[in-house]
């Protein structure tokens, strides 16, 4: 038993939204942080017989917070750093988003290469283009659109088959 370790998700973005076919990109190299929070949303009401107030979870607001280095060879940094310095917007600044756990494999075997995945849709934000001791960084977040898919992704292929 032990925590699980960061390189055991890995990250994926559609470079290509608005098309035919999804091609995934990897966010690895360039990347120094892309974590995850749900943000949870919560409700509260107290009712008269009751002293104290009765809590529920009632949404999630998803945010995906990232600081990246411009390594531009990288597709998906190049597709990130493009949706600031074009300054798009609404749909134009959407894609989906895909987090696999590398630690959950779908069937066993030495030629699996099927793991549990969410894919969600986002709307990428580009927050900042900083000076790093003169290399280009950059940060932002990818904010969560409706409800997260859950579903297998295959890493050779990279594509997402949704549960039914």
């Amino acid at each position: 038993m032990g925590v699980k370790k960061r390189k055991n998700i890995a990250d994926y973005i559609d470079t290509t939204p608005g098309t035919d076919k999804a091609t995934y990109a990897l966010m690895g190299t360039g990347f120094k942080t892309l974590d995850e929070n749900p943000s949870a949303q919560t409700k509260s009401k107290k009712y008269i017989c009751d002293t104290s107030a009765t809590k529920s979870v009632s949404s999630y607001d998803d945010t995906f917070p990232y600081e990246l280095d411009q390594i531009r060879e990288q597709p998906a940094i190049d597709f990130i750093c493009k949706i600031g310095e074009k300054r798009l917007v609404g749909e134009d600044a959407e894609t989906t988003y895909i987090r696999v756990d590398l630690d959950k494999p779908v069937s066993t075997g030495s030629s699996n290469m099927e793991y549990e995945a969410r894919m969600f849709k986002v709307a990428v934000e580009v927050a900042a283009f900083a000076n790093d001791d003169g290399e280009m960084t950059g940060s932002g977040n990818l904010l969560g659109i409706g409800n997260p898919t859950s579903g297998k992704f295959n890493v050779s292929t990279k594509t997402f088959t949704a549960e039914v």
